[in-house]
């Protein structure tokens, strides 16, 4: 699964039948921080990453999902919990960034 932010700042999830895989791909312009501002629904960033909130993965797939999606998600999102790789609240999966040209 990967959520690319466009230049314009537009946010969509391409591959999201694809869970061994999850990052954030943005232009080389944007700053962490920014990449914060424009994707919103609670993402927050640290040391370098992106916390991303599951409801804004979501949101994101609406009307692209259904229950064989939601089991495969649950399964990432179990897999992260078992990494390290979702905050203390259980709400947001860490994802690192790839900038690209």
């Amino acid at each position: 699964m990967i959520i690319r932010v466009d230049a314009a700042g537009e946010v969509r999830v391409d591959e999201h039948l694809v869970f061994t895989d999850f990052h954030v791909e943005a232009p080389s312009g944007f700053a962490t921080d920014d990449l914060v501002a424009t994707m919103g629904e609670g993402t927050r960033a640290d040391d370098g990453h992106l916390w991303i909130t599951e409801a804004a993965i979501r949101h994101w797939l609406v009307g692209q999902t259904d229950d064989l999606w939601d089991e495969g998600f649950s399964g990432m999102m179990a897999y992260a919990r078992s990494k390290g790789w979702t905050d203390e609240a259980d709400t947001h999966l860490r994802a690192h960034i790839e900038h690209v040209d």
